[in-house]
């Protein structure tokens, strides 16, 4: 059966919700009194649905796995090229989810410590150099553009800002055999 990444997604968010309900609608079945009346008499006993249920509950794990591995390999496969890069979407998730913070985190400290390096030689009467100019024994060196630092955190934002949307596109229109 085809169908889009974002509705395998949609699917999968579904799943999840009937793995959360499933078990406590089974709970009320497992045991009972002698002399109460099986609810399920009539169709095979509470033994028979909570057969059902159980099974039921594992054919959702299996969808869940199958729909999860279905997507992997369709982002595995299918590329995204934001600026010079590309890169497949399974990498680009990975960029997003565990190195974004860090890289955007990485240029902000330097470019804070940047900041801070002319705000303490100015405050000692000191020059902010760069390492290529002539330099006085008092000068404060500073081996960092700023300017190419603001340019390439704001690069780094765009970039992320611009993979949510191409993410959202290649979910809509990549299909998957599941």
């Amino acid at each position: 059966m085809k169908t889009t990444i974002t509705e395998a997604l949609a699917e999968i968010a579904t799943i999840d919700k009937r793995l959360v309900k499933k078990p406590a609608e089974m709970l009320p079945y497992v045991a009972r009194a002698e002399q109460l009346k099986d609810p399920f008499a009539k169709t095979g006993g509470s033994e028979k649905y909570l057969a059902e249920q159980r099974q039921s509950f594992g054919d959702l794990l299996v969808r869940k796995i199958n729909l999860r591995a279905s997507i992997a390999r369709a982002n595995s496969e299918t590329m995204i090229i934001i600026g010079k890069l590309e890169m497949s979407v399974a990498d680009w998730l990975v960029w997003k989810r565990e190195c974004y913070d860090k890289q955007v985190d990485m240029l902000h400290g330097l470019l804070t410590s940047v900041q801070r390096a002319r705000q303490n030689a100015q405050q000692s009467g000191a020059t902010l150099v760069r390492v290529a100019e002539p330099t006085k024994p008092t000068d404060v060196i500073v081996c960092l553009d700023e300017q190419q630092l603001i340019e390439e955190i704001d690069s780094v934002e765009e970039m992320y800002g611009r993979l949510d949307g191409l993410l959202s596109l290649k979910n809509a229109t990549t299909t998957i055999e599941v």
